[in-house]
Parts: structure tokens; C-alpha cells; sequence
């Protein structure tokens, strides 16, 4: 036998292309040939109502990795396939899918049509992150919302944060005044708590997780994927409350976008973004790539006139690809790779050296994103092997700290003539590196029936490396006298998460039953013996459709989340000049979810012109062995941290934390001719067991609290801090978390180039917590208390000492304040028209506003001694925004 014929059929069985492929193989004595079998599909795609050929899209080939995009003239050609009965999907954005049985044959062409039947209401969406697999929304066995790229341009959203708040159960709040950290929270759990995948791969680690909302930009996400409620079972650990998984651009034709977006916020700050996006697909769709780009500039802006930032100064570059080849009709090899880099800085004088500021919070971002992907299918596409890899590499440089208002002789320093003495420089730079790596595969097989259903078997196993170093150079430097030791290590963390999954799904049209878990072994949990402790993450769904209109669904899953010496925890904030870092308590267990939703997905078509969506979703989450932060030291102006397992009780003893989290998620959907509609509600109640610690009061013999401000019941508990005896301010609220949040979108069309959009979020009432300091007249509680002679630091009862001049002073003292915010009403507003240069070209024009009636803190604090985390309600004032976009 010719051993090369025998190598060549061994190669084709090993990738499954020797059943059906585009290429038929033969050998004839030492040569090999490819005749192609000139079967071949053509057809178009048109709107059922208008009679327009639609560009864009899918025609698929049902069960296998090949398809193709209609061309910009709606038109869409297959070529070379293999001979046999196959199914044709054919499926866009903002359409029902549609199916189309079919017989290929040998050198001939099938023309196929499509009549595409508008689906505002996304009923055939079709999803892979509700079991690792893409399946049609309304089959899917956990509840998938979807965020796609037109409501990102209705919104006028131009990164991640800004688009994915219009989903029900979603809130992204700012949480610092000078940096701008963001974090997205899922039925009112913080982001420590949801995981961003990245094309379903959760390379975004902590460390750029705590500015990564706003870094990833709109031009680079297809869509947006949220789950709520426990993902362990499938996603590993931090998935308690939900996954976030963007899904980035694919290359569907030869086109080239370019778009300028100029923004003022408050009408006075410069916020300018331009991207562009370019793609190419080979004319037998056996390959496609797609590159993006945007940069962004957005100027600080000063809210409250102190000099201060309320929003910081951003200066980001992004670029991306993303490409694919299929080596056969049954594999395709996906790559995808990103580079982000972002110079970030608030506090005041930001054109001096961080060091000599005020107040400086700065980062400076180098992050590197890469995710390859090989799916596989076997003849009769039972067999799906799907191998991946993905990693990032994240450099930050940073600067937290601030040296406040220096005085020299009675004058300003950093003006000409009085220099900052070099004495009070600041020494607070970091910088931090971090390598996160997954590695894995899966593996599934299709039974046409397996007991009582046809079920699907999904396995696989995932390696996932995480790295982090932290350094404060300057800081490092300083030793311990007697140990000659740095007072200030590095901060050195690895963790090594070991998984493995499993899951059977039974299905059908009218019914789903899922069962399945994941094995991890997390190098951060370990046994008395000090080996790796088995984290077991169990999950069942049950789905079932009546009819074709009505999904129920009820699911249960267990989630986790190891602890790691690196989160948001570590964001260092400027209270009073402070950095923070923390550490993990010797026997710290992981939290643990146990998380419960029952939901109802209703369709309605409301004659011939309307569609109706409804979602009732009622969750139950239960969080045990909650992280609780205590502080144990402070050296050198950084507070150090340890984590635990236990809150604190009324009487000041340690109780086991934990925590229950439950509500009712609403949203409608409404189309109707040339309007869309789409509202959602979430209606939440959040709270610990046993009271936390959110703040500290210093104990002054004699005063009356309530004579001064809102007071908030306390706990007896006491320690001192910095000689002076302290109280600790406890309550069971889970805090910024509104007990009621929601949102809107509608869009109007009534003529194909003019779209207007109004977009609005509701923020509910809240307790916020407040870090107040008494005799700095920073935050307005002070101001307002002295200002009306309720309080003066010349009060009796508190304590005097004496000064360099030998006068008595008082002492300022830390009275920190639960507030209890208002709620906010954020409207957005964005009109657009498109003309129609040529056949295949495109200008758009637009215009909007965001935060139309100025829905926005009005309680900020003043000056350097500011507590920059007071920050609550929406993420931007009144701004207005202009721009174009040019397509061909």
C-alpha cells in the first residue's frame, strides 16, 4: 500500500473530513489530486415586509463549524460542498431563524431563498453561554440576556460599562472619585462576585477587572451575554452572581467602518472617541479576519468647583483582530487577540508629577489578550471536540497617595518663589504585573434519545494559571532596623485552579433537564494537612415549554469564590493619603452560593404588526463564609488588612458570616411597526445575618450623637486607633445596593434613515457609607454642623492637646455616616440619520445627550482630605455628545 495514500486517509479521519469535506481525495499512483465536487448552494436573504436584500446574514450549514455572510447586496454563495441531505439555517440579528432541509448534489447548483421575518423581540437568539454550546435563547436551559450592538448605538455607549446597564438585575456604579473605578453588580452582589469572560474565557483577571469595564470598547463587542445567579458549575470560581461574557467581533464581509464620537460632559470636558473596524472574508468563506481600533480621550472634570476631580482623566488606545480559518468542511481554528493600554489619573494639578499633587490617584495600563480556539466535528455531527487556549499579560504602573495643601511660610507650595519642600513628597508608587492563563477542552456527544429525550453528554477539563506581583518600590526600600528586612515586601501571589465538568442535557422542544458539575482544585484552598481541597459545584436545570410561547424554567447552582490577596479589595483608595493592602486570614475558606431562580418567558404576537415579550424571574441566592476585611496594622501611611470568615455581632463577638440575597426581576419587550420597546425592573432585598462593620466613630464622653447627625445605631465594641478609643459602626445591609433599579430603552423609526432613541436608568434609594473626619470641612455633614454652630471643635467635651506653639487644640476625629442617598432618574437621548452615498456606502449623523436632567451628586466632599469612595448615583452628569460614522 502507498504509505503516503495511507497517511493522507489517516489525516483525514483524525480532523473528520474524510466523510464530508469541500475537497474530494484520490490517489493515482504517486500523486495526489483535489477535485472539487461543484456542488453548490446560491441564493438571497430579503426582508419579508420591505422586500430588501439584507447584508450580513448567517447561513450556516446546521451541526458543523461552515458557513457563510450575505454580501452587501444580500446574497450569499456555498461552494464545493459534499453531496447529501444537509440543513440550511439561516439566522441575523433582529430576525426569526429559520431552518431549510436540503439535497446537495454533485455538479449541480441549488438556488435557496430566504424571506427574513423581522424578530425585535430576539425570541431567536442564539447563545453559548448558558451551557458552553450555541443554542437558540429560548431553548437554552439558564436564562440568557443579550445586549447587542444596537443598543450599545442607541445608548450612545462607547465601552462595555456604558452598554451593559440595559439588562434588568444589571448596575454599574463608579465607586471613586479620582480614579473612576467601576464595577458592574448582578441582583445587587459587587463585581467581586461576577466574572467577565472574554469569548467565553475568563482571562480577565482581578487585576485588570478593576478598571476593565471601561477599557473594553464598544467597537470590539458583537454582543453581550449575562447569566444570573450561580455559573460555578460551569465558569469556576467569582461566578456567584452571574457571568458577563462578551463575545467580540466577527469577520462577516468585506466592509470598513470608521466613527467619531465628540463628548462634553457637564457641556465644559472634553470626551472624544474614534474607532474604526475593518473586515475580509475569502470568497469561499474558507477564512475571514476582522481588526478594530479606538482611541479615547476624556478630560477630568470638577464637579463641585474645589479643584478636584469628580471624574478622571482618560487616555486609552485599543486594537484587536480576530480571524478564522477551516482546514475542512467539519474544523475551524478561531484566534482572537487584543492589546489595550490606558493612562488614567485624578486628584487635583494633573499636570504635576503625582508626587507632588494634592491628591493623585494614577494608572497607567498595559494589558495583552489573546484566545485560540479548535472546534471539530465528526461525520453526522454527534462527535463536537473543542480544545482552547487563552491568556493576558497586564502592566500597571501606579501612584496612590497625596501629600494635601502644603503651606510655606503662610503661602501655597508648587507656585513660583515657594516650592514643595522635598520632605513631603509623596512615595506611594506600585507596580503590579500580572500573567493569567487557561488552557482546556470539551468534548460532546449527541444521542437521538437517551432513556426518555435525545440528550447531549458535555465533558471537559481546564488548567487555569493566575500570577500576580505587586511591588511599591520606594516603599521596599525602607527596613526594619533590627532585621535589616524590608518593612514593605512584595506582594506575591500564584494560584493554580485544577477543574474538570460534566454535564447531560435531555432535550427537546418542550422540555429541558440538565444536570451537571464541576470539580475544581484551587491552589488557594487547602485542608488542615495543607493539601488541595476538592471544591464540588453542582447544577440542575429544568425547562418547559407549554408552548411555543411560554418558557419556565427553574434552576439551581452552587458557586464558590477562592480567596486570593487580590481584588477589588487592593483598589488603594486616598482617605487621608492612605494606601491598603490585604492579606489572607491562615484559615480563610472560600464563600460558598447557593443560588435559586424560577422564571416565565412569555411571546405574544398581538395581531399581524406586534410582538410582546415578557420575563417574571424570582432568584434566592444564600452566601456563607463571607470575606470580611479587619484591620489589624498601619505602617508608614498604608492600613493593612486581614480577611475572614466572621462578621461581628451587636455585642462585639465574632458570629459566622453570611448572607441572603432574593427579589424579582421584570422586563418587557414591546414592538410595534417603527417603535421598540424595552423596560426592566428589579425589585431586591440584600442583607448580612449579623451586622458588618462599614465605619468608626472616635468615642467622646458626653456627646450626643443624634444632636449632631442622622445616627445609626452601633455595637459596643472598641479598640483604639491612634491613642484614641473608637467605635465600631455596624449594620446588616449589603451597602449601595438599591432595594429598586431599572431601565429603559425605545427606539423609533418611523423612516429608514431617522432613528431616535431615548434611554433611561433608575436608581433607587440607598445606604451609602461616608469616612467623615470632624474639623477638616471636608465632607458637608462637618461644614453644615459647624456652619450653624451645632458643632465647633472648641466643644468642651472634646479632648485638647497641645501644639508646637504650646496652644490647646482640638483634636479632628472620625465620625463616619451612613447615608441614605436619594434615588436618581438618568434620561438619554440620541437622534441619527443615514444617507446614502452609493450603493454600498454610508455616512451616519448623530446627536444625543446623556443624564438629561442633571440626575447627579450634589454632596461631594471638598479639598485633599476628601473621602473619594462617597460617590453613588449615576456614572455621568448632564453631557451632550455629536458624531458621524462612515461606512462602505
Amino acid at each position: 500500500m502507498n504509505f503516503r495514500y495511507l497517511r493522507g486517509l489517516m489525516l483525514a479521519f483524525v480532523l473528520g473530513s474524510g466523510v464530508m469535506q469541500p475537497l474530494s481525495l484520490y490517489a493515482e499512483g504517486e500523486r495526489k489530486y483535489t477535485v472539487p465536487t461543484d456542488a453548490n448552494v446560491v441564493g438571497h436573504v430579503i426582508d419579508a415586509k420591505t422586500g430588501e436584500h439584507l447584508p450580513g446574514m448567517t447561513i450556516a450549514i446546521k451541526g458543523s463549524t461552515f458557513s457563510t455572510f450575505t454580501d452587501a447586496t444580500g446574497h450569499y454563495f456555498l461552494k464545493n460542498l459534499k453531496a447529501g441531505k444537509v440543513v440550511l439555517v439561516m439566522r441575523g440579528m433582529g430576525y426569526v431563524s429559520q431552518e431549510r432541509e436540503v439535497e446537495i448534489l454533485s455538479s449541480k447548483v441549488l438556488e435557496v431563498n430566504f424571506d427574513a421575518v423581522e424578530d425585535n423581540i430576539r425570541l431567536d437568539e442564539v447563545v453559548v453561554t448558558a451551557n458552553r454550546q450555541a443554542t437558540l435563547r429560548r431553548h437554552a436551559p439558564a436564562l440568557v440576556n443579550v445586549v447587542d450592538g444596537k443598543t450599545f448605538e442607541r445608548a450612545g455607549a462607547n465601552n462595555l460599562a456604558q452598554g451593559i446597564i440595559f439588562q434588568p438585575g444589571i448596575r454599574v456604579e463608579n465607586n471613586c472619585q479620582n480614579c473612576g473605578f467601576n464595577q458592574v453588580r448582578i441582583n445587587g452582589l459587587d463585581g467581586r462576585y461576577s466574572q467577565i469572560l472574554i469569548d467565553s474565557r475568563p482571562i480577565m483577571s482581578a487585576l485588570a477587572g478593576v478598571y476593565g469595564l471601561e477599557m473594553i470598547p464598544a467597537n470590539m463587542i458583537e454582543r453581550v451575554e449575562v447569566i444570573r445567579g450561580g455559573g460555578s458549575a460551569l465558569y469556576g470560581s467569582s461566578a456567584i452572581a452571574g457571568v458577563v461574557n462578551v463575545i467580540t467581533k466577527e469577520p462577516k464581509s468585506n466592509s470598513v467602518s470608521f466613527t467619531e464620537s465628540l463628548g462634553m460632559i457637564g457641556f465644559k470636558s472634553l470626551d472624544n472617541n474614534l474607532g474604526f473596524n475593518a473586515s475580509i472574508v475569502s470568497d469561499d468563506n474558507r477564512a475571514g479576519a476582522m481588526i478594530f481600533g479606538q482611541t479615547r480621550y476624556r478630560k477630568e472634570h470638577d464637579m463641585n468647583g474645589d479643584n478636584y476631580s469628580e471624574m478622571g482623566r482618560i487616555d486609552a488606545r485599543a486594537l484587536g483582530f480576530r480571524g478564522y480559518v477551516r482546514p475542512t468542511y467539519l474544523t475551524m481554528l478561531t484566534a482572537e487577540v487584543h492589546s489595550i493600554s490606558e493612562d488614567r489619573r485624578g486628584g487635583d494639578h494633573l499636570d504635576w508629577p503625582e508626587h507632588v499633587a494634592g491628591v493623585a490617584e494614577a494608572t497607567r495600563h498595559s494589558i495583552y489578550g489573546a484566545n485560540l480556539k479548535f472546534d471539530a466535528y465528526s461525520h453526522g455531527y454527534k462527535h463536537h471536540l473543542q480544545l482552547y487556549t487563552s491568556g493576558q499579560y497586564v502592566r500597571r504602573n501606579s501612584y496612590y497617595g497625596g501629600i494635601g495643601e502644603v503651606e510655606v511660610d503662610g503661602k501655597a507650595a508648587g507656585q513660583v518663589g515657594v516650592p514643595i519642600p522635598p520632605d513631603q513628597f509623596g512615595i506611594n508608587y506600585g507596580l503590579s504585573k500580572g500573567h493569567t492563563f487557561v488552557g482546556g477542552g470539551q468534548y460532546s456527544y449527541d444521542f437521538d434519545h437517551l432513556w426518555f429525550l435525545p440528550a447531549q453528554l458535555l465533558v471537559g477539563a481546564e488548567y487555569s494559571y493566575d500570577r500576580l506581583h505587586d511591588t511599591m518600590p520606594q516603599r521596599r526600600w525602607m527596613v526594619d532596623p533590627t532585621t535589616k528586612e524590608s518593612l514593605f515586601p512584595d506582594v506575591e501571589q500564584t494560584i493554580r485552579n485544577y477543574s474538570q465538568f460534566a454535564q447531560m442535557e435531555w432535550k427537546n422542544d418542550r422540555w429541558t433537564v440538565l444536570l451537571g458539575a464541576r470539580l475544581d482544585e484551587n491552589s488557594a484552598v487547602r485542608n488542615k494537612q495543607g493539601g488541595l481541597s476538592p471544591i464540588l459545584s453542582p447544577r440542575a436545570t429544568l425547562r418547559y415549554n407549554p408552548t411555543r410561547q411560554i418558557n419556565l424554567r427553574a434552576t439551581y447552582a452552587k458557586g464558590f469564590r477562592a480567596p486570593q490577596v487580590f481584588d477589588e479589595d487592593l483598589h488603594v483608595g486616598v482617605v487621608n493619603g492612605e494606601a491598603q493592602r490585604v492579606e489572607n486570614a491562615p484559615d480563610l475558606s472560600p464563600e460558598v452560593s447557593h443560588s435559586f431562580s424560577l422564571s416565565s418567558d412569555m411571546y405574544f404576537r398581538l395581531g399581524s404588526r406586534a410582538q410582546l415579550n415578557l420575563l417574571v424571574e424570582g432568584f434566592y441566592t444564600r452566601l456563607l463564609d463571607v470575606f470580611t476585611n479587619n484591620k489589624i496594622d498601619e505602617r508608614a501611611g498604608i492600613v493593612y488588612y486581614q480577611r475572614n470568615n466572621y462578621g461581628v455581632d451587636d455585642n462585639g463577638q465574632r458570629v459566622s458570616s453570611a448572607a441572603k440575597i432574593y427579589g424579582l426581576n421584570l422586563e418587557a419587550k414591546l414592538s410595534y411597526d417603527w417603535v421598540q420597546l424595552q423596560a426592566g425592573l428589579t425589585l431586591t432585598s440584600n442583607k448580612y445575618d449579623a451586622n458588618q462593620e462599614w465605619g468608626v466613630r472616635n468615642k467622646i464622653t458626653g456627646l450626643d450623637e443624634g444632636k449632631y447627625l442622622d445616627y445609626t445605631p452601633r455595637n459596643d465594641a472598641s479598640d483604639f486607633e491612634n491613642g484614641e478609643e473608637t467605635v465600631s459602626m455596624t449594620s446588616k445591609e449589603i451597602l449601595r445596593t438599591p432595594s429598586m433599579y431599572g431601565y429603559f430603552t425605545l427606539s423609533l423609526n418611523p423612516i429608514k434613515p431617522l432613528n431616535i432613541s431615548l434611554t433611561g436608568t433608575y436608581t433607587g434609594s440607598m445606604w451609602a457609607p461616608h469616612a467623615v473626619v470632624f474639623g477638616q470641612g471636608s465632607a458637608q455633614s462637618d461644614r453644615d454642623a459647624i456652619a450653624s454652630g451645632r458643632l465647633s471643635m472648641d466643644d468642651a467635651r472634646f479632648p485638647k492637646f497641645t501644639n508646637d506653639a504650646g496652644e490647646q487644640e482640638s483634636r479632628s476625629y472620625q465620625w463616619d455616616e451612613l447615608v441614605r442617598t436619594k434615588s436618581f432618574f438618568d434620561l438619554g437621548a440620541k437622534v441619527s440619520y443615514d444617507f446614502k452615498l452609493f450603493a454600498q456606502t454610508k455616512l451616519q449623523i448623530f446627536a444625543g445627550m446623556h443624564n438629561i436632567f442633571g440626575a447627579f451628586q450634589k454632596d461631594f466632599d471638598f479639598g485633599p482630605d476628601r473621602d473619594s469612595a462617597y460617590i453613588y448615583g449615576p456614572t455621568m452628569p448632564r453631557s451632550g455628545y455629536m458624531g458621524m460614522k462612515f461606512t462602505f
